[in-house]
């Protein structure tokens, strides 16, 4: 696949955010794709509508304090399955979700204190001749003005 890519602007990732805090569009998608919405999917559809921008399974757990860490990551599996997140890798190759927004982006990762925030990266695709559903994750890394002014 060829790619080129040209970083914009830096923004804020709740710009990219469907609807903000209202879990109802994660429900109608669970109930489109006839999946159950049981009392826990509603609990975490509700947990991961509260955060903006990127955040790890822990801090879910952390909130979710009614339910078991396997039921926790089952679900963000589903919802990352769904669509409804997307996996962000950190540096040291752990998966943190975000929500899925209405543009694509890709997220610039600071190397001294993992602070992530998204950039508005333009992307031409260009389709490869026998594969359909190319997906990609490109995460970019470097010192934020905080880090970068301490050194």
């Amino acid at each position: 696949m060829q790619l080129s890519c040209i970083v914009y602007m830096q923004l804020n990732c709740n710009y990219f955010m469907k609807t903000k805090h209202d879990p109802q569009w994660i429900l109608d998608i669970l109930a489109e794709k006839k999946q159950q919405v049981t009392s826990p999917r509603m609990r975490i559809a509700h947990i991961v509508a509260s955060h903006t921008g990127v955040f790890s399974p822990n801090e879910i757990i952390v909130e979710a304090t009614d339910m078991d860490r396997v039921t926790v990551y089952r679900i963000l599996d589903l919802f990352e399955l769904l669509d409804i997140i997307h996996p962000v890798l950190t540096q040291h190759g752990e998966k943190h979700y975000e929500v899925h927004g209405e543009k694509h982006h890709h997220h610039v990762v600071c190397t001294g204190c993992e602070k992530t925030s998204c950039i508005d990266c333009e992307v031409k695709r260009k389709r490869v001749k026998g594969f359909d559903e190319i997906h990609h994750s490109v995460v970019f890394t470097g010192l934020c003005d905080q880090c970068h002014s301490s050194i």
